[in-house]
Order: structure tokens, then sequence, then C-alpha cells
């Protein structure tokens, strides 16, 4: 999923609120995931285009697909969804969002090089 921060607060104000509010939340009301991982956009890499609408990307890594289904039960609960729209008011664009299912393939450096 990519994340959009509000306008008016810094890139330290948003990663703080995301690390030390909104992340406890989520481990709080949805904790069927195996890794949530949250990958904050630093700048462009070498040939990327310099503007770029979004400032994380944020991984969801779910061990079954019955842990996935529960996450989506549970998201889908409107006393849950609720508690997270408020707090995302606080500090990014709901409607800037994207979500996608993925996946995932490793690769790993050949031996010797």
């Amino acid at each position: 999923m990519v994340i959009k921060k509000r306008p008016d607060i810094t890139t330290e104000q948003f990663r703080h609120h995301y690390e030390h509010v909104h992340a406890p939340l989520i481990d709080r009301l949805l904790p069927y995931y195996a890794t949530y991982r949250r990958n904050y956009i630093d700048g462009p890499a070498r040939g990327a285009p310099r503007d770029f609408d979004w400032d994380v990307f944020t991984e969801l890594e779910f061990a079954t697909a019955s842990d996935y289904d529960a996450w989506r039960t549970a998201l889908d609960q409107p006393e849950v969804l609720e508690q997270i729209r408020a707090d995302e008011a606080n500090f990014l664009v709901s409607s800037e969002t994207r979500m996608w299912l993925v996946s995932p393939f490793v690769s790993t450096t050949p031996t010797g090089s």
C-alpha cells in the first residue's frame, strides 16, 4: 500500500505519528499479520522521477490465507474502520491511499559474486 502524508505536516511529524500512534493502533485492532513494514520514501533513486505522490510504502505479510481473511473481516467492522479513519485524519490523506494484493518473489545474490 502507498500512503500520502497530509500536506500541512512535516515529514518528521508524519513518520512520528505513524510509528508511535498509528502502528500501535493497527497492532491492537488488526493483529493478524506476520510482518507490518513501513518503507519511507527518502528521495528518488537514480533514474527515478523526482515527483512521486506518496510518502511511504507499507507492507503487510500474512502467514496464512486464513490470517489475511481474519484481517479483512476485522477491517470490515465499522467500529474498527471508524477508529482507523479517525486516526488517519491526524497524519495522512485517506483518499490517496492505494492498496494491492501481491505475490512476492525473492532473489538472492549468487554465491561467489
